[in-house]
């Protein structure tokens, strides 16, 4: 049954090296993929091969890691991956999830692969070879064995909080034991320490793995070994997970009601965890996340152009911005002093959603937050049909798109509502969704679930028919523009003077703007990102009424070494626009929130209104507390 399927495999590498060869149309960072497929794909199917010739344990985690790796950087890998779901069962691995391998271990992989099908007697053929060749394998000197990364390598970042550093330098200690299990415990135990550090690490899931590991070496050291150190961690274990609320870790506790496996066993899911850890550190956005990024940035750029344009922004803008900081949320492990990516951070803040809401309940891999995720997802996609308004289509598709946005949202409540949870702003969110129709009171059934993706499925296809034809009409109309002759008599050089713009002095003040001049008058302020302009700078200091605009450029602020020195004793505000700064903004953020000073993730154009705007909403409590 499994030689079918290696063939097949085989085959689709050969046409992913002919896709390489002859699309001149791909960009050198698909290429890339495309030749990191052909290498992956062919160490999975040689695996596989191998661990059915007589390959061990290691030899499958191996092969699934390489399968998990191959799925993040194409459509080879999903294939893999629903087979080994079946191999990985057979074997008594249920549990076994693969970690994606970081680029750089990918040719120790491959060694690792065609090693252990050389003792397992099963010889590369030429054609397999050939593959390699192809995608530019050269054995690695020395070879390391990706499943088994050193201390240092799975070690994280130290923490930079005060009160935790004496606890990091004796998990540092314990961590050299010469025991494989304490060594992880240690690690894992280090992540929950320098949390500050970390974004998206599941801590819960991590305390229970060192929980159950701790018992497990308690139990072994009952026969006579020194149990000292795994004591120690047991010491530290307690005080971390009071920190983080004492939440339930389910593992630990069937374990001490059964005390199952051997301590090798609990080792190794350790180290798993690590190896995992240690590659979402690594890790760039996934397709979904970029999705989401995609999504948020759109509603974010229509709030920004109603604030420029000196309009109210949208209800409906807002109902949004609630639903993509809830997705966020739901798909990041969340846990209390660690940081939330500089993204779903930004859906949080905008929103108003506290970043730890249901945090226990909705991790990433719960039950719940599968289900809330996938609510979620498909009220934004049915949502993202509504850009079928005010074109042709939407007399036809009206009717069933408003319908698909009301059962999205129905099935959504009723999830929440199901598992005993409140949405924030539960109420402001009905009403918002209520419009679209009836809002159902139990979640879809299985088959309703199909049918409304079968419903969304064929919306979706005139959407982008008639979306795609829409830019390609503005863009035929934009070029003719740009080539029309000029008959203004202007030579091609000359330009206009830029008409004076109206400044707060000569108009109202919109409502929000007034409200933060109230609040920061006469005080200092941080802006981080863009480009000073003085126009830009001048507007924001009349408008608001400060005394002091310190505005760092993004060019001048590449690693945040100076943030000290911008965020002073007197710093009433650090605003972070954050579409200039990416991952830098971080330092400056970390500094204002020691200090105690209310920060701002900015995403739009630096107006007053825009910026007034996202004062008032994110931090305006902050700014009452502090007088």
């Amino acid at each position: 049954m499994l030689t079918p399927f290696l063939q097949a495999g085989a085959a689709l590498l050969d046409q992913r090296m002919q896709l390489a060869e002859h699309d001149a149309d791909l960009s050198v960072e698909e290429q890339e993929h495309v030749i990191h497929s052909v290498l992956l794909g062919q160490a999975v199917v040689t695996g596989l091969q191998a661990y059915a010739a007589g390959g061990d344990r290691e030899l499958l985690e191996l092969v699934n890691d390489l399968a998990t790796t191959l799925d993040t950087i194409g459509p080879l890998g999903f294939a893999y991956l629903q087979r080994l779901g079946a191999i990985n069962a057979a074997a008594g691995l249920d549990e076994l999830q693969g970690v994606a391998l970081l680029p750089e271990e990918y040719p120790h992989a491959v060694a690792c692969v065609l090693r252990r099908a050389a003792l397992a007697g099963c010889s590369v053929e030429p054609d397999a070879q050939a593959r390699l060749d192809w995608a530019g394998y050269r054995p690695p000197a020395p070879e390391k064995d990706p499943l088994h990364p050193t201390r240092a390598a799975l070690t994280p970042p130290a923490t930079r909080e005060p009160g935790r550093m004496a606890r990091e330098q004796d998990l540092r200690r314990l961590a050299q034991s010469r025991l494989e299990g304490e060594r992880n415990a240690a690690l894992l135990l280090l992540h929950v320490n320098a949390r500050d550090r970390l974004e998206n690490a599941p801590l819960i899931s991590v305390l229970d793995t060192a929980q159950v590991l701790l018992l497990s070496l308690r139990r072994e050291h009952q026969d006579g070994a020194d149990g000292a150190v795994t004591e120690a961690l047991l010491g530290i274990l307690g005080p971390l997970h009071q920190d983080l609320g004492a939440p339930v870790l389910p593992e630990a506790r069937r374990f001490n009601r059964h005390q199952q496996g051997e301590v090798s066993f609990h080792s190794a899911r350790a180290r798993r965890l690590l190896r995992r850890l240690r590659a979402e550190r690594r890790r760039g956005p996934t397709p979904q996340e970029r999705r989401q990024h995609n999504a948020l940035w759109d509603v974010l750029g229509a709030l920004d152009r109603d604030l420029a344009a000196g309009l109210t922004p949208d209800p409906d803008l807002r109902a949004w911005l609630l639903v993509l900081g809830l997705q966020g949320l739901t798909t990041t492990a969340r846990a209390p002093g660690m940081d939330l990516p500089p993204m779903v951070q930004l859906a949080a803040q905008v929103s108003g959603i506290d970043p730890l809401w249901a945090w226990e309940r909705t991790q990433p891999r719960a039950d719940l937050g599968a289900d809330l995720h996938g609510a979620l997802s498909l009220l934004v996609d049915c949502g993202q049909l509504l850009r079928l308004e005010g074109t042709g289509a939407w007399e036809t598709w009206s009717g069933p798109v408003r319908r698909l946005v009301g059962q999205a949202a129905g099935h959504l409540f009723a999830t929440a509502r199901r598992a005993g949870l409140r949405l924030p702003e539960h109420g402001f969110l009905e009403r918002s969704f209520g419009r679209f129709g009836p809002l159902r009171a139990v979640p879809l059934s299985a088959g309703e679930w199909e049918q409304v993706q079968d419903r969304y499925r064929a919306a979706l296809q005139v959407a982008v028919e008639t979306l795609t034809a829409l830019h390609e009409q503005t863009d035929r109309e934009e070029t003719l523009q740009e080539t029309a002759p000029d008959l203004s008599g202007h030579s091609p050089t000359e330009t206009e003077p830029a008409a004076p713009k109206a400044t707060p002095d000569s108009v109202a003040l919109p409502a929000h703007v007034l409200a933060a001049r109230a609040r920061l008058a006469g005080g200092r302020v941080v802006l981080l990102g863009g480009v000073p302009s003085p126009h830009h700078h001048a507007a924001l200091v009349r408008a608001l009424g400060l005394r002091e605009l310190d505005w760092i450029g993004s060019g001048e602020y590449a690693h945040g070494t100076h943030a000290h020195a911008h965020v002073t004793g007197d710093t009433a505000v650090v605003i972070l626009a954050i579409r200039w700064m990416a991952h830098a903004h971080n330092t400056l953020r970390d500094v204002a929130r020691a200090q105690d000073v209310p920060f701002v993730m900015h995403p739009g154009g630096l107006s007053p209104s825009s910026v007034a705007w996202q004062i008032m909403q994110q931090v305006s409590g902050q700014l009452d507390a502090r007088g």
